[in-house]
């Protein structure tokens, strides 16, 4: 048998995602003798908000093994089938954008050069007719358990939006039944050992907490902050000039939608989604804009039921840092990066970070090699996910306001910027290496907010046009009887 190091886990953070990560870390490791430690620091307060993660048949939580119909009776949970957006286009238009695919695949052509081929032949054409997700979503319900729905349809990816007190009581619950000890302090120093690795936290009631191997979810940095004292962060306030966040909570729909709303403002953009319990809203904004008191009193008045004096504004600088896992001590979720709230939630990379951890746990408490290729894979991920969002800007066209008057001038990222252009050329999306996003949510970003190729797939033409299109309208009526 091969002898390890680790025989400690101390991992540390305020909420869902340090319990979520423990949660992954005590199933793991079931039987091996490690031990784990759930340092989980009081909250810094500010009103109770939605968390957002990407459920299905591959997300998360069954990967765990932890039934999902449960979870959603216990936590009173929403299907989000996508996003819709106001105010971004000049025309005055929506944009929805349904996660998941749109159609099928007909002889190894992607669906989408087959709609472009309508369109050059028909005229204008709704993509999302023929989306599993749009559907659910228009009707307001979606069950993926439902008996009588094409088995297509019962793997349709969607999001959770769930209250996350709720969400981090259920981690929690299910960490200490797994063993996880939990210890409810904040670490206020730490000790290194000669070769600069972590070895021990001292915590605020004075007390030591030991370990070989630690894993900071803070906002702060607690831990990974003493071991990377010059880790370089990568700002990308050049690509969104909003520097302040303003949430507020609210009472719930009668009905929740299924669906997150984000709608534009002059001054930057305004994010609603809502659980069964719980409604929240955010405004990410540019301060020389607009002030503070001036960007509450306009989420509240855009929130229905949400009132001024509940509100929590904080700075907002989105970016990431250059290494996530450094010596024995590996950075996760909010100690990683930051990114806007617009369809990527942070609970959503914590959760892909730590599987990908799980797949490289090492047995030693200084794994350069492996440390190595996780920072590799987590940055190519987390830029892929800010290019993600940054298509939206991109893509609008919106006038109104100096935030987006800038937007417009923005020089964006030269990974995002060849996407673009090899999309709108050739209907092309060539997926990278560890996306976090599907090739479906892309190519359903780019058309739905307009970018529609300049030529489809030339193996479009080969297939029986009148069977083609007879497939087409049996999907359709799939979709209208299903959902």
């Amino acid at each position: 048998m091969m002898t390890s190091d680790v025989r400690e886990i101390v991992i540390t953070g305020t909420g869902a995602a340090a319990s979520a990560v423990a949660v992954a870390m005590a199933v793991s490791l079931q039987g091996s003798g490690i031990g784990v430690t759930l340092l989980l620091s009081p909250s810094p307060g500010g009103p109770r908000s939605v968390d957002v993660f990407r459920g299905g048949p591959h997300g998360f939580h069954t990967s765990l093994g932890i039934e999902e119909a449960a979870f959603f009776r216990q936590s009173n949970a929403v299907h989000g089938m996508g996003t819709r957006y106001r105010g971004l286009s000049e025309s005055g238009e929506d944009v929805f954008v349904p996660l998941g695919s749109h159609g099928m695949t007909l002889r190894l052509v992607d669906f989408h050069h087959y709609v472009a081929k309508l369109r050059a032949e028909d005229g204008a054409q709704d993509f999302n007719a023929w989306s599993a997700a749009a559907a659910a979503a228009r009707k307001g319900r979606f069950d993926p358990a439902q008996a009588n729905i094409e088995r297509a349809l019962r793997l349709l990816e969607y999001d959770v939006y769930v209250d996350h007190d709720t969400y981090l009581d259920t981690m929690l619950t299910h960490a200490t039944s797994l063993g996880v000890k939990v210890v409810r302090q904040s670490p206020v120093t730490a000790e290194l050992n000669a070769a600069g690795m972590l070895e021990s936290v001292t915590l605020a009631d004075d007390n030591t907490l030991h370990g070989d191997f630690f894993l900071d979810c803070s906002e702060d940095r607690s831990l990974i902050s003493h071991v990377a004292i010059d880790d370089e962060f990568h700002d990308w306030s050049s690509w969104l000039a909003a520097d302040r966040m303003v949430s507020l909570p609210a009472p719930p729909p009668a009905t929740p939608d299924l669906f997150a709303s984000i709608e534009a403002n002059d001054a930057g953009w305004l994010l609603r989604s809502s659980t069964r319990g719980l409604a929240t809203g955010s405004f990410v904004y540019d301060s020389s804009e607009i002030d503070d008191k001036e960007a509450v009193g306009r989420l509240a008045t855009w929130l229905p039921g949400a009132a001024p004096d509940d509100a929590h504004v904080a700075q907002f600088r989105p970016g990431r840092y250059a290494r996530h896992w450094y010596r024995n001590c590996v950075a996760i979720g909010p100690a990683a990066a930051a990114l806007a709230p617009m369809e990527v939630s942070p609970l959503q990379l914590t959760h892909s970070a730590i599987l990908r951890l799980l797949a490289m746990l090492p047995r030693h408490k200084d794994s350069p090699m492996l440390a190595e290729e996780f920072n590799r894979m987590t940055n190519v991920e987390i830029d892929g996910a800010r290019d993600y969002q940054l298509l939206r800007p991109a893509l609008a066209d919106r006038q109104a306001g100096q935030f987006w008057q800038q937007t417009r001038e923005t020089q964006w990222p030269d990974s995002l910027q060849q996407r673009i252009d090899l999309f709108r050329s050739r209907g092309r999306f060539t997926p990278r290496d560890h996306e976090f996003f599907s090739k479906s949510n892309w190519v359903s970003s780019f058309i739905n907010f307009g970018l529609w190729p300049a030529s489809y797939d030339p193996l479009a033409d080969m297939i029986d046009e009148k069977r083609m299109r007879a497939d087409l309208v049996r999907f359709r009526k799939t979709l209208q009887a299903g959902n």
